[in-house]
């Protein structure tokens, strides 16, 4: 099997599958695998996916972190002086929620679909693999005046956890799972938060996402480890 699938092929070494009587296996017979650009990566040793070439992605939901409301005057205003800025929680409303899941889902689907070695289709099929995303733990570093006070300063617009299963469409068989956690942010340092700019940071993440997923499915699809 390539280990590439999801697990990110720049990886080095080489992603594996634990083996021997200390390998993780987890209750569905996935076993761990190691050296992986994702956080976690659990696959079933025995998967053969000759003849695929078309995926179908189902979202499985967002949820959100469950944080204390804040207060506006008194959360945190930081500035470029800042030597050691605080990191905060912030609660999302119904709009933001609306808005966050448009930027990343687009950005996303944008990358996923943009291979040359798979479809994206809509409907299952015997020669079809779904693969599950879900976005659990989405929590915003966002402070609420941000949006009517000038130039305030953030580490990270926020963190997410990606969740993928990949299952064959017609059997829901679970052949291989990933988990990994990222957070929108620059590596520069900070960055003064705005709609614009937070928004390119919550689309900067959907996309590396998405290109990690893109590369990985088209090096399992392929048999490729050099993708």
């Amino acid at each position: 099997m390539c280990l590439c699938a999801l697990a990110g092929c720049a990886a080095s070494p080489t992603p594996e599958l634990q083996s021997g009587p200390d390998a993780e296996i987890t209750f569905d017979g996935l076993v761990r695998a190691d050296n992986t650009i994702m956080d976690s990566v659990w696959a079933r040793p025995d998967i053969d996916f000759t003849g695929y070439r078309k995926v179908l992605f189902v979202p499985l939901g967002v949820s959100y972190r469950d944080v204390e409301p804040s207060d506006a005057t008194t959360a945190l205003r930081r500035t470029p002086r800042t030597r050691e800025p605080e990191l905060r929680e912030f609660q999302l409303d119904e709009e933001t929620k609306a808005y966050f899941q448009a930027e990343i889902g687009k950005a996303f689907s944008e990358e996923v679909s943009a291979s040359s070695v798979y479809q994206v289709v809509d409907e299952p099929a015997a020669d079809v693999l779904q693969i599950g995303v879900a976005l659990l733990d989405v929590v915003s570093r966002v402070p609420p005046q941000a949006a009517t006070q000038p130039r305030v300063y953030i580490d990270s617009v926020g963190e997410a956890t990606l969740v993928l299963e990949v299952r064959g469409s017609m059997s829901n068989t679970v052949y291989l799972r990933a988990v990994d956690r990222r957070a929108a942010q620059q590596q520069s340092g900070m960055i003064e938060s705005n709609r614009v700019s937070n928004a390119a940071e919550i689309r900067r993440l959907g996309r590396r996402w998405g290109s990690i997923v893109r590369e990985g499915l088209e090096s399992l699809l392929t048999g490729d480890s050099t993708r």
